[in-house]
């Protein structure tokens, strides 16, 4: 009896590193997929990648519970008058001061770096709200 009972213990715990494994891998495959496409089809800069960390950082944080979109909305809306199609790059910022990341604010550099990225120049600081939403939102 206490053999049997070795047994089906060594067997369930194979079983669960069995399981965990495959869940690793199925996780890690998942990930890279869908860090494929953020970067083919959003930005791929160090700015926007910070960004993207610390607003995914926040969202598991504060907002769990709440759809992707939901939490988008909640978060630009402190930033972006009612109507813009457009948020200044230093909107950013103030989103970031907002949520209590300060210390991830962008250095004019970096702002530059993500303008060029998203419209192509850094002649005007603003950037389409719709390239933020695809880019810096998983």
């Amino acid at each position: 009896s206490s053999s049997s009972s070795s047994s089906s213990s060594s067997s369930r715990r194979k079983q669960v590193t069995t399981d965990t494994t495959m869940l690793a891998f199925t996780a890690s495959r998942h990930f890279a997929a869908s860090h494929r496409g953020i970067v083919a089809r959003g930005l791929a800069s160090a700015p926007a990648e910070k960004l993207r960390c610390v607003f995914e950082e926040y969202r598991r944080e504060n907002f769990q519970r709440e759809t992707p979109s939901r939490f988008k909305k909640e978060l630009l809306k402190s930033v972006i008058p009612s109507g813009e199609s457009v948020i200044p790059i230093d909107g950013i910022n103030k989103l970031l001061e907002n949520i209590g990341h300060s210390d991830d604010c962008l250095s004019k550099q970096e702002q530059d770096e993500l303008l060029d990225e998203a419209v192509g120049h850094h002649d005007t600081r603003d950037v389409p709200i719709d390239k933020i939403m695809s880019a810096l939102f998983r």
